[in-house]
């Protein structure tokens, strides 16, 4: 992984100097930014001044806890996660700051956040702001994951209301638990229950001041409407939340919209978007210095180069997320790299690579309830899970599993289906043909739209079967369909 170089003064200062044209805000003006996130300045703005950060001298960051909360924050953004525990040890176990940044910090266990958590208790000290995810829109997610918390949500209700009011304003803290809570029931499949949940609670978080939660309600109400098979009101929820993606507190969520929209597409099989985001602005690029804001959109990165079969560029990804995520303990996000490459193999014929990959995400997904992640991949792991469950044997748990896969497969038959064959190219009139086609029409009936004999069409339907190795016009609508065509 390519990353800024540094140059070691007191082991966290020092660091790739910017160019002579590049701005150095002053320190006063960085502390004052971070201090009273001006502008929606949030995870965005700090990791896009990130050359400021790194330029501060230890003279600099005295007494600037804004810059030096900037500062740790860049080194968790870019992966450096000793230089951000450096920062940390600065401050005294009696301080407040020290305990707060343990909070964020991807290599904490569970141990140390509990342990700052009772003394930020003990110090009367509230942080009453929203710890949202840097990779993926979720709760109490910081850049850490805290899905490992799912199995004790409901047997301590009380616990997690207090240590949520700690991190969140505590007149919420009971609707933020109800939405973790609805997030741990997606994952174990009780759909129902999580849609309930969210429904309950989505009117605590519309208004200004809690628009980011809402964000993250939306995202979990959609996948509750996907796995429902309710694609439109699924588009329906991502125009929602990009409503509300602009709004104050929302920009570290902005640039994740257009990757969601992808997303969706994906399952529809609309690959006029899935490559117009892949070509897009916005996409990460993966030869550029990784941050970990960008983890939700390589994902679906990963997924637009399966249908693209890119098979390299997925492992070269994964290969480079991999230990960044070992490091930052990041278990549902490996769980999910897992289950692409294990797609990613299968579909370029490398079984045993496949099986291997696979057999790290069943592992883990049972231990941790992850049922919901392998679920949702639907017809793009369901030939896999047949063959896995045929070569491992069968349980009540892959049973289950490959029940509700298949039931999503059946809903979206299209998902990360390949693009094209050998890149063949259709005439505009025998797009014309297919979408007739589609519509039902016969032979006769296209013929008199276009005002030519049925000979003709029946010329065009031929060349349309054999480009699509189809025999009758519902297999090649099925086929023009599954590639983009129509």
């Amino acid at each position: 992984m390519r990353r800024l170089k540094t140059t070691n003064t007191s082991g966290l200062i020092g660091a790739k100097q910017p160019e002579a044209e590049e701005r150095i805000i002053p320190p006063d003006e960085l502390d004052e930014r971070v201090v009273n996130f001006l502008d929606g300045y949030y995870l965005i703005g700090v990791w896009k001044d990130r050359k400021s950060f790194y330029a501060l001298s230890e003279e600099e960051l005295k007494g600037r806890l804004g810059c030096i909360s900037g500062l740790f924050l860049c080194y968790i953004m870019d992966g450096e996660l000793d230089k951000a525990w450096d920062i940390i040890r600065r401050f005294g176990e009696d301080e407040w700051m020290r305990h707060t940044l343990i909070l964020v910090h991807p290599g904490a266990t569970m141990r140390q956040i509990s342990d700052a958590l009772d003394r930020l208790k003990k110090l009367n000290f509230h942080i009453n702001t929203v710890v949202l995810s840097a990779g993926r829109p979720s709760v109490l997610n910081g850049v850490a994951d805290f899905t490992r918390l799912g199995p004790f949500l409901e047997r301590n209700r009380e616990r997690f209301i207090e240590d949520i009011g700690y991190m969140y304003t505590p007149s919420l803290a009971p609707a933020i638990y109800e939405l973790c809570l609805a997030e741990w029931y997606y994952q174990q499949n009780r759909v129902a229950e999580a849609g309930a949940i969210v429904d309950q609670i989505m009117p605590e978080f519309d208004n200004d001041a809690q628009r980011r939660l809402l964000f993250v309600a939306l995202y979990l109400k959609a996948k509750v409407e996907f796995s429902s098979n309710k694609i439109s009101d699924v588009l329906g929820y991502i125009k929602s939340v990009r409503k509300y993606a602009h709004d104050e507190g929302e920009q570290e969520f902005s640039y994740n919209i257009d990757a969601t929209e992808a997303y969706a597409a994906l399952f529809d099989g609309k690959y006029d978007i899935v490559s117009g985001w892949l070509g897009g602005k916005d996409t990460p690029d993966e030869f550029a210095d990784f941050c970990m804001l960008d983890l939700y959109r390589y994902m679906i990165k990963m997924r637009c180069y399966i249908v693209n079969k890119r098979f390299m560029a997925v492992i070269a990804i994964a290969e480079r997320l991999r230990p960044l995520l070992k490091e930052g303990n990041r278990l549902m996000d490996l769980c999910e790299l897992d289950l692409l490459l294990s797609i990613c193999y299968f579909r370029a014929e490398e079984i045993e690579l496949a099986l291997v990959a696979f057999d790290r995400v069943i592992k883990t997904a049972r231990r941790r309830g992850y049922f919901r992640l392998i679920a949702d991949e639907g017809a793009a792991i369901m030939p896999l899970l047949v063959h896995y469950i045929k070569t491992k044997g069968e349980t009540p748990w892959l049973l289950s599993l490959a029940e509700s896969t298949r039931d999503i497969a059946a809903s979206y038959p299209l998902y990360l289906m390949p693009i094209n064959k050998g890149g063949t190219i259709f005439s505009k009139m025998e797009v014309s043909v297919l979408k007739f086609l589609e519509q039902g029409k016969n032979k006769e009936e296209i013929a008199d739209y276009f005002f030519v004999s049925v000979n003709t069409v029946k010329f065009h339907m031929k060349n349309i079967y054999t480009k699509l190795e189809a025999s009758t016009p519902q297999q090649a609508v099925w086929e023009a369909r599954r590639m983009g065509i129509i």
